[in-house]
């Protein structure tokens, strides 16, 4: 044998694991929708609205029916899903605000383990993504108009005529084709050999600046407002519920709609379901390069929607209330390993940074509030929790502070008269099984005091854990 010939063997034995592992660790694209509620997708039991892309996801992947997050607002929500812990606990209860200093991202994690990180679209904490880990930004702040919108391109300030979710699945499409396989064109000959992370998010379905849903007229013609679903309490007198929510701004704006006139939320749902399926279209390209690059077996996809939203429920619009259309969202991964069904156990969205982070064979972090749902992928076992405490600590639209235990059927809503939580001034006792549309207020029903005296015993654990433990 030739000098320098066993050498160089045993150096290629030596390099294959480091070079295999870089390959087979997986790659991710979640996908953040904006204000999306739990039934508007079609798969989700909607036969009205459509989204053939998202529903064709959801079908090859674990779809989450019981999903959560853990406060309805788009900043505090977007926050929990980046660093997997509580609003009270990461400093982001109201819209805009900045995450506490030391608070770390699951971006910055899987960068530090050698991810290609990567965001585009709606951008809501006040910290740049570079600061967080992002390797990739192309990013908006907060709302605005779906046109015209100025966008951070990387370091560079455009504003494009196109719609800012058509221009930042561009852009995601753009950093899967850099992240992607060198054999997947000429577009990817400058590709990293690195595994990937992307959190494409959506301004769809939220409201523009005129608080319109305006889509393509031939979007709109697919659908009639006079097929559009009507809520059955959308005439709530809210007798049984804290007297602060006949003056809050979702029932406000929501009379200034004409709510609850049936004709209102009826125009209103079809300008609603109108841009989701502009969206799905938007969403249904970057699924599309995942394919065509040849890269699905070895890329979870995760789809989500920061928060729910009320169309009529309650006499309501808008989220941030602790009511099931507010809190209530779509949830599904699918990827590697995951056979395709559907589960029923309490997800949050505070869950998704430690089950990526499990997927990619990295420990979460102690202080991570969010369970690894990687068990309940593997259907090696059924849920991860049995309740679950939803903090409304935010006051947006003139909300009160508000805790709810959402355990079984039961959602449990203790409203306080500030933040300090010293003072309770309501408390909401509700059995979905039997009262999907949270009409009938169990909590002074003497049947269920053992039941109120354990969920109050579950929210005062979570004020000492995690509310008071900043």
């Amino acid at each position: 044998m030739k000098k320098g010939i066993l050498p160089a063997v045993l150096l290629s034995f030596l390099l294959f694991p480091l070079w295999a592992t870089s390959q087979s660790r997986p790659n991710f694209v979640v996908i953040l929708t904006d204000d999306q509620r739990f039934d508007a997708v079609q798969q989700n039991g909607n036969p009205v609205i459509r989204t053939p892309n998202l529903d064709r996801l959801i079908k090859r992947g674990k779809n989450f029916t019981n999903a959560h997050v853990v406060f309805s607002l788009c900043s505090p929500s977007r926050a929990a899903i980046l660093t997997g812990r509580y609003g009270s606990a990461n400093g982001v209860l109201e819209l805009g605000s900045e995450l506490n200093k030391g608070e770390r991202t699951i971006a910055n994690y899987l960068k530090d383990a050698g991810y290609f990180t990567g965001v585009s679209g709606k951008w809501h904490v006040d910290q740049s993504p570079q600061e967080l880990g992002f390797d990739f930004a192309t990013i908006f702040h907060g709302n605005g108009p779906y046109h015209g919108r100025k966008i951070n391109d990387n370091g560079k300030i455009i504003q494009p005529e196109e719609h800012c979710d058509l221009y930042c699945a561009r852009r995601s499409i753009d950093f899967l084709e850099m992240a992607g396989p060198r054999s997947a064109g000429p577009r990817s000959a400058g590709a990293k050999s690195q595994p990937f992370f992307l959190f494409h998010n959506t301004q769809l379905p939220h409201m523009d600046d005129q608080h319109g849903w305006p889509a393509p007229d031939s979007i709109r013609a697919r659908y009639q407002s006079s097929a559009m679903p009507v809520v059955a309490n959308r005439n709530d007198d809210l007798n049984g519920k804290p007297e602060y929510l006949k003056t809050v701004r979702n029932r406000t704006q929501a009379l200034k709609y004409g709510y609850p006139a049936v004709d209102k939320i009826q125009a209103h749902t079809k300008d609603y379901y109108s841009v989701i399926t502009e969206m799905d279209a938007f969403v249904g390209s970057i699924l599309q390069k995942v394919e065509e690059l040849g890269i699905t077996d070895n890329t979870y996809i995760v789809f989500m929607s920061d928060n729910g939203w009320m169309l009529g429920d309650h006499g309501f619009t808008s989220k941030v209330l602790p009511y099931l259309p507010s809190t209530h969202v779509p949830l599904a991964i699918a990827g590697p390993g995951i056979v395709p069904s559907a589960n029923s156990s309490l997800a949050l969205n505070i869950d998704l940074l430690p089950t990526i982070l499990d997927l990619a064979g990295i420990k979460s972090p102690t202080n991570v509030h969010g369970e690894s749902l990687k068990g309940v992928l593997a259907d090696k076992v059924k849920g991860v929790r049995e309740a679950f405490v939803y903090e409304g600590l935010g006051s947006y639209g003139g909300a009160q502070p508000n805790l709810m235990v959402v355990s079984g059927a039961f959602r449990y809503i203790v409203t306080y008269e500030d933040a300090k939580l010293n003072q309770e001034n309501f408390r909401e006792l509700y059995d979905i099984q039997t009262d999907p549309g949270e009409m009938v207020n169990l909590a002074s029903d003497r049947k269920y005091s053992v039941l109120v005296n354990k969920l109050d015993r579950l929210i005062q654990s979570h004020v000492k854990r995690i509310v008071s433990s900043k």
